[in-house]
């Protein structure tokens, strides 16, 4: 098991690469995944900027989260700061356009199985970075693998809830899961870059 704070290291690289993408100019928005420069301290290399269409599925106005189902079918969980949008203007069923960076696996620890799943949600505020604070959403959850690509570091778990699909983060193994493996995991929910509602910012 990592220790807490290499978890916390991993943890604010990825916000820190997401601050740096907010200065982005707006994207045009189609389904894609680009590849954006990992840039400020403590971060290196480069980062998934994905950008899609979703339809409004769940809203957590507390955690600043909306739960989304993009084209296809699959959903995921998007954190949205105050700087990039207003998560209380959605309503159930609101199409956006957004841009956002994956979620990130913080640690995943085989466990044995007792049969239950169970999630835990907590919400913090990261160290301001050039005046600007990021809201970091991240959930623990007892799950159980269901796809591992150990070639793009994705790992698909189902939790309590859905089954979600997050990216390994830096120096983070996962050679050793294997599908049907029960774990006890950590992730950060994806953290919006840009949110448009009918090309309108969600302000």
């Amino acid at each position: 098991m990592r220790l807490l704070s290499d978890r916390l290291s991993s943890t604010s690289a990825f916000f820190l690469v997401v601050l740096a993408t907010t200065s982005l100019p707006r994207p045009v928005f189609a389904q894609s995944a680009t590849q954006v420069a990992a840039v400020g301290p403590h971060t290196a290399g480069v980062a998934t900027l994905i950008q899609t269409t979703a339809t409004v599925i769940g809203i957590d106005v507390t955690s600043r989260t909306a739960t989304l189902q993009g084209v296809g079918g699959p959903t995921f969980e998007v954190t949205v700061d105050p700087e990039v949008g207003d998560i209380s203007k959605l309503k159930i069923g609101d199409v956006v356009q957004i841009a956002y960076q994956e979620s990130l696996l913080i640690h995943a620890d085989r466990v044995k199985s007792n049969g239950i799943r169970e999630r835990i949600d907590s919400t913090q505020v990261l160290p301001a970075s050039d005046g600007v604070a990021a809201w970091a959403h991240r959930v623990q959850v007892s799950g159980t693998v269901q796809k591992v690509d150990e070639k793009t570091r994705l790992v698909t778990l189902q939790g309590p809830l859905r089954t979600v699909t997050v990216r390994a983060g830096p120096g983070i193994s996962i050679a050793d899961l294997k599908v049907g493996d029960s774990v006890s995991a950590e992730f950060v929910t994806a953290t919006a870059v840009n949110v448009t509602r009918a090309n309108e910012p969600l302000k």
